[in-house]
């Protein structure tokens, strides 16, 4: 005969029993969470995406978006989009943040619908975003077509873009006997002496000096780049997008002043640089957007007798439209030579080169703008003498303004 357990023994067995099922429950309901929350993202984000990168990845993808939006905005420069506007919101979608652009504008004459979407389509992959809907609408009643993109980042839309063929005329080329002109423009200057700027200034072929005012050097490169034959230009600057994040630099023009603070501290950026024939933007994608502030650069300028290069550090810019009111002479910049291809910072100054060049050939000439970096200069050093040799005429940015 089995002998009884004791009330002790039962006892025991009891609690453990009851916390042996407890932990069954607790087991069971996170398990449900974990459910919940698989489902819960999936619907959200709308699918197609592993569930263990939506998890563990960034939620805010505003720093990726960015970088998708300044590869989109350097290609709509290149290309020579006009009438650019863009308008930003914030999108939220599940646990994840990010903003969208809606962007409008026209594509320049000899650009048509294929360049366009070619030139953003490289632009977007480089900055690891994908093209991810193409649309062809018209020809309209004028023979016109339209071309729309949607942009994205995984499953995320960044951007829907609209350009429209333009109904200008295209510019007028340069007579077939003259050679395609190139300006090379290098920004910056100012605050050291280094070996590149020493090479720069030295350098046996054309190019502009911008050098920044109220730096410790201004006056010194100013009047090294005189002396040496170099032109040199006012690199004045402008409140970026991002400021007071991001800093322009002492004197910089704000769509908050006045415009008599406007006129005054562009008057005192021109007199603090020796020399200056011109003057482009230091930054300036918040300010160089201001119609009302831009037309009173412009007006200084043209009291002072210089001419004006747009940087397009946006492509909303409206620096050129501004400048021709005024009846200032101008000219805009068509990339800039050494901007970073990826968020490793690598840059293709040989490949740069060769687009503006090609861009040269096809309108006649083209500016390009790079920064006093040693990879920069030793690589123009190389690459410039090359470039005359296949038949581009190297000049100062002040032969090309109109």
């Amino acid at each position: 005969m089995a002998k009884k357990k004791s009330r002790r023994k039962r006892k025991r067995g009891d609690r453990v029993g009851f916390w042996t099922l407890a932990r069954v429950w607790l087991v069971a309901a996170a398990l449900v969470v974990v459910l919940l929350l698989i489902v819960g993202e999936i619907a959200g984000s709308g699918g197609g995406v592993a569930f263990f990168e939506r998890v563990f990845r960034t939620r805010d993808l505003t720093p990726r978006a960015a970088r998708v939006d300044r590869a989109v905005s350097a290609a709509l420069v290149e290309i020579g989009a006009s009438g650019v506007t863009s308008e930003m919101e914030e999108r939220t979608r599940g646990r994840h943040h990010w903003p969208h652009w809606e962007t409008k504008g026209r594509l320049p004459r000899d650009v048509g619908i294929y360049e366009g979407n070619l030139a953003i389509t490289k632009a977007v992959r480089s900055a690891g975003g994908s093209v991810v809907q193409v649309t062809e609408e018209g020809p309209d009643w004028r023979g016109l077509t339209k071309l729309e993109m949607h942009i994205a980042l995984g499953d995320f839309e960044t951007h829907r873009i609209v350009l429209s063929e333009s109904t200008e005329e295209p510019a007028p080329r340069a007579p077939a006997e003259d050679r395609p002109k190139v300006a090379i423009v290098i920004d910056d200057l100012g605050y050291n002496r280094s070996a590149a700027t020493h090479q720069l200034i030295s350098m046996g072929v054309p190019v502009t000096i911008s050098i920044l005012p109220h730096t410790p050097y201004t006056a010194e490169i100013a009047n090294a780049a005189n002396l040496a034959g170099k032109e040199v230009l006012a690199h004045i600057p402008m409140e970026p997008r991002d400021y007071p994040e991001v800093n322009a630099g002492e004197g910089v023009l704000l769509t908050s002043q006045t415009h008599s603070e406007i006129r005054e501290l562009a008057r005192s950026a021109l007199e603090d640089v020796p020399h200056a024939v011109g003057a482009n933007n230091h930054m300036g994608s918040a300010f160089t957007m201001d119609r009302a502030r831009m037309r009173v650069v412009m007006e200084t300028l043209r009291s002072e007798n210089v001419f004006f290069l747009d940087s397009m550090t946006t492509p909303e810019s409206v620096g050129l439209s501004e400048a021709s009111r005024a009846g200032v002479p101008a000219v805009r910049n068509r990339m800039f030579i050494d901007s970073t291809l990826d968020e490793h910072g690598t840059t293709d100054v040989e490949s740069k080169l060769q687009d503006l060049a090609a861009i040269a050939r096809r309108r006649g000439s083209a500016v390009g703008i790079g920064h006093p970096r040693k990879d920069t200069i030793s690589a123009l050093a190389r690459l410039l003498p090359r470039m005359e040799e296949q038949g581009i005429e190297l000049v100062f940015v002040s032969e090309l303004v109109e």
